[in-house]
């Protein structure tokens, strides 16, 4: 949604950006308030679980006792599938099973083999062993377009496997090829594959997040997913029955981990996550907050630095390198606070990313910031006064304040990058930014645990429901 400062006929071109959130915020907390008051007295349905299917057939007994242990990835690789591991349907020179990051196009054009930005998991066999042209060598070198992804959350991944035979090169991406490629599905490498190419998650050494076992008739595979992006952030544990015939059926999902409300800028590439201790809620929910405050240091530099090489005011690099400081100390704060309180931060692990271009800036900052980070910034205001917990409260106020404050310079740059672009970019983002503030209002129907609530401040679903109509309504009547 384009901001109301990008418009000449702008009703108040004197007020900040941080005045205008202000009012917006205000007039969300007081909304959130009388909807509490209102509650207050009136039962909830419990949280339910997740449903598992009831088909007692989908997970053999005997399979479920066994030992397992997570699946391990080769020196320096990302993902647990190796390229000897497969069995194509068909022979060819050269196999390599690829990533790329990167936004997806809102129109698809012809193939044209020009990135180069990718990385090589695994591979097995000479490239072009056979060619007879020197095509062959220059197409290998690079990554074909238009990028098709497979996963997208901050930022779109894209898994796919590259093979040579002859002088032909083809890229093969998602599940109706990489079933073309396999044909029948008889190795673990291949029933991993194919989970990554449904869209799911794949750890290394984790048997919490990532197995694979053979069955009588294929593989049980599990693969993690994050199911919900903001309000809490919740990663989800799946079971997959793979057939050999490649069929694929979900036998069980299962929450494992459910993050802090928004907190912080999130960067694309985390890939660690906390794991619960188990000794105190409160203590959980604090080192999973500690550990968000800490990723956003990376967030936040990284901002920093794509600013300054697309030629950002520099104001806004130095907004950015500033609101990096904040969270080196938020996160040293909400770790001390956890640590008293039972739990155990973890440093953030953030895969390293190139560079990207301005629109792929301005749409993860239209979603990140805009959006998800806006939303963070007002609860951790609604925190701050309802927090149960005296020592928590004190810090939150604090935190809050910094987090308005980035909250007002993702806005900034929405500003700025959004006077570079043009129009079909522009509707894009506003596109992207509606489908951001959708998602959040899904995510708002599950209630905290009590205990967690009470002491953090967090909302029940009723209240966030509510905050999060107000800010939208707050946004879209000034956009």
């Amino acid at each position: 949604m384009a901001h109301r400062f990008l418009r000449e006929c702008n009703p108040d071109p004197g007020e900040s950006v941080e005045s205008w959130l202000g009012r917006i915020f205000e007039r969300a907390q007081r909304a959130a308030l009388l909807t509490g008051l209102l509650a207050q007295g009136c039962t909830t349905e419990p949280t339910q679980a997740l449903a598992e299917p009831r088909d007692t057939d989908a997970v053999d007994e005997t399979e479920s006792a066994q030992v397992v242990s997570g699946v391990p990835c080769a020196p320096g690789a990302e993902l647990p599938i190796s390229a000897r591991g497969l069995s194509p349907a068909r022979r060819f020179d050269y196999l390599a099973i690829r990533t790329s990051h990167g936004i997806q196009a809102s129109e698809e054009g012809p193939e044209r083999w020009t990135l180069s930005t990718f990385d090589v998991v695994s591979e097995v066999g000479t490239a072009c062993a056979t060619a007879t042209t020197r095509e062959c060598h220059q197409k290998i070198r690079m990554h074909p377009e238009p990028f098709r992804p497979t996963s997208c959350l901050q930022l779109c991944n894209e898994t796919s496997v590259v093979t040579t035979a002859g002088n032909e090169v083809r890229r093969w991406v998602g599940v109706p090829e990489i079933l073309s490629l396999l044909g029948p599905i008889d190795t673990p490498d291949e029933a991993l594959l194919l989970v990554e190419s449904m869209g799911y998650d794949l750890t290394c050494d984790n048997a919490e997040r990532t197995t694979v076992r053979a069955t009588q008739d294929g593989f049980l595979v599990t693969a993690t997913k994050i199911t919900r992006d903001c309000a809490p952030i919740i990663t989800t544990r799946f079971t997959f029955r793979i057939w050999r015939s490649g069929e694929t059926q979900t036998v069980r999902t299962e929450e494992i981990s459910r993050e802090s409300a928004c907190i912080g800028r999130v960067p694309a590439g985390l890939t660690s996550a906390p794991a619960d201790e188990g000794r105190s809620p409160l203590g959980d929910f604090l080192a999973r907050a500690a550990h968000l405050e800490a990723a956003s240091v990376i967030a936040f530099e990284r901002l920093a630095t794509e600013l300054s090489a697309l030629g950002a005011p520099v104001s806004l690099v130095q907004e950015a390198r500033r609101a990096a400081n904040d969270e080196v100390r938020h996160a040293e704060v909400v770790s001390a606070l956890g640590r008293a309180r039972g739990g155990t931060p973890v440093p953030p692990c953030v895969e390293e990313l190139p560079l990207r271009a301005l629109f792929a800036l301005a749409l993860e900052n239209a979603v990140e910031g805009c959006v998800r980070e806006t939303f963070g910034a007002l609860v951790g205001a609604h925190q701050a006064r309802r927090a149960a917990d005296a020592e928590l409260a004190a810090a939150m106020r604090d935190i809050a304040a910094d987090e308005a404050r980035h909250a007002a310079l993702s806005w900034k740059v929405h500003v700025w990058a959004m006077e570079q672009l043009g129009p079909e970019e522009r509707a894009h983002i506003q596109r992207a930014q509606a489908d951001a503030f959708s998602r959040l209002a899904a995510s708002t129907t599950r209630a905290p645990a009590p205990e967690v609530a009470r002491a953090a401040g967090l909302p029940a679903p009723a209240e966030a429901a509510c905050l999060l109509d107000v800010l939208r309504q707050g946004i879209l009547a000034e956009a």
